[in-house]
């Protein structure tokens, strides 16, 4: 196995930004296109009523390196939910990759 090979498993995760700083783990999947369709159902109940207007983005990140030893790389923003449930967006997301 070489230094950027995975499981395959859990390679891919959402990550909501809140200002001033902190993060929260909205949810992981194996491929982009998991986390893609997973996040916004997971807004409602990660994310509380009062740390909705700091999420600053959201951050798709996979990871990179080894189970065991490596690094979540950034790959694009995610659209911040604007309801509780997630089920409106605020309408672009920033930039896109592939789905693995």
């Amino acid at each position: 196995m070489s230094t950027t090979e995975t499981t395959g498993a859990q390679d891919w995760r959402a990550i909501a930004c809140l200002a001033p700083g902190g993060e929260r783990l909205l949810c992981v999947g194996g491929t982009s296109a998991q986390v893609r369709a997973a996040y916004t159902g997971a807004w409602g109940d990660v994310i509380r009523d009062e740390d909705r207007p700091t999420v600053r983005n959201i951050s798709l990140q996979r990871w990179a390196g080894q189970a065991w030893a490596g690094t979540w790389e950034h790959q694009s923003f995610l659209p911040v939910p604007t309801t509780r449930t997630g089920k409106g967006t605020t309408g672009e997301s920033a930039e896109t990759v592939s789905a693995s």
